[in-house]
């Protein structure tokens, strides 16, 4: 049973904190970093899910954002929770190795997601406690479960976790044989890997970041939460999202969508614009289930924080 696996991983983790000194102790236990633009619409919701399931602090890098982020960050700033800087002349991953150069003394774990990615584990709340059974390695790569428009032509009022409810499965993603295109620096190129997630890593272990995926590690190795190397694009082995998870709300609503092929690439600027009918291909594969795992979490955070 998944209880009994659960409070085994409790176990390990507290006695392993037993023996560790004083010096391993960091000002925040789980921290997350991304670059952001023009999101303030989507911030608090994302901020809040986040926190609710165990993130202690925010590195936040806004890549010239010309909308009213300020005003849904600036009680976070205020409040010490939110590290704001200024990445104009960044990309993605110069973003996270400048986190990573500056910031790794200040959080044992660091998860790089984007503001359209949702980390939880569906077998506790509290991101913390499962990742204490994984102190030993530099990092956890965590499959993506890839979200689509719900049929929404319109941004809806609602919430995103709300609103957006299905998805291209686990399953259906190891099936699943869509062609993205030859190589990301073409034209007709689309993102939404099915089999692909992000990552979770000591900072301290991490030589330099890439935009999934350490890129150079000190030592050791990126693993899965199955301890297993990870898996990603075509590689046919089976892949698992049952104690970490990163529900990726790749489209959004069909408007969401065409905004998000006309801002471009924030890994490399210099690739050729994106092919919206290309785009909207790939959101039409990905309305395959209907998923609502995340939801029950989300609805205590609410309740909370009465949102």
């Amino acid at each position: 049973m998944w209880k009994d696996r659960l409070q085994r991983f409790l176990s390990t983790a507290v006695r392993g904190s037993r023996s560790r000194a004083v010096r391993d102790e960091f000002p925040h236990e789980l921290s997350v970093a991304a670059i952001f633009k023009n999101e303030a619409r989507f911030l608090g919701e994302w901020l809040y899910f986040h926190e609710g399931v165990g993130v202690d602090h925010f590195f936040l890098y806004d890549d010239g954002s010309s909308d009213d982020f300020l005003a849904v960050l600036g009680p976070w700033v205020s409040a010490g929770k939110v590290t704001l800087i200024d990445g104009r002349r960044m990309n993605q991953v110069s973003a996270y190795n400048d986190c990573i150069r500056r910031f790794a003394s200040r959080s044992r774990w660091i998860a790089f997601i984007d503001l359209d990615e949702f980390l939880f584990s569906p077998k506790s709340r509290d991101l913390k406690q499962i990742l204490n059974s994984y102190r030993d390695l530099p990092a956890i790569f965590v499959y993506w479960v890839l979200y689509g428009s719900s049929g929404h032509l319109s941004r809806p009022d609602d919430y995103v976790i709300d609103s957006y409810v299905r998805c291209l499965d686990i399953e259906a993603a190891g099936a699943e044989q869509f062609d993205h295109g030859p190589h990301p620096e073409k034209e007709n190129y689309v993102t939404g890997w099915a089999r692909d997630g992000k990552s979770i890593v000591n900072p301290r272990s991490v030589v330099e970041m890439g935009a999934h995926i350490p890129r150079v590690l000190k030592s050791g190795t990126v693993l899965d939460e199955n301890r297993q190397s990870a898996i990603r694009h075509g590689d046919a082995r089976v892949i698992t999202c049952d104690w970490l998870r990163i529900n990726h709300y790749w489209s959004k609503s069909i408007e969401d969508l065409k905004e998000k092929v006309q801002k471009g690439d924030i890994f490399n600027r210099a690739r050729p614009p994106r092919s919206l009918e290309t785009w909207l291909r790939r959101e039409a594969c990905l309305n395959v289930s209907r998923d609502e795992t995340i939801r029950p979490i989300w609805a205590e955070i609410k309740k909370e924080r009465c949102l």
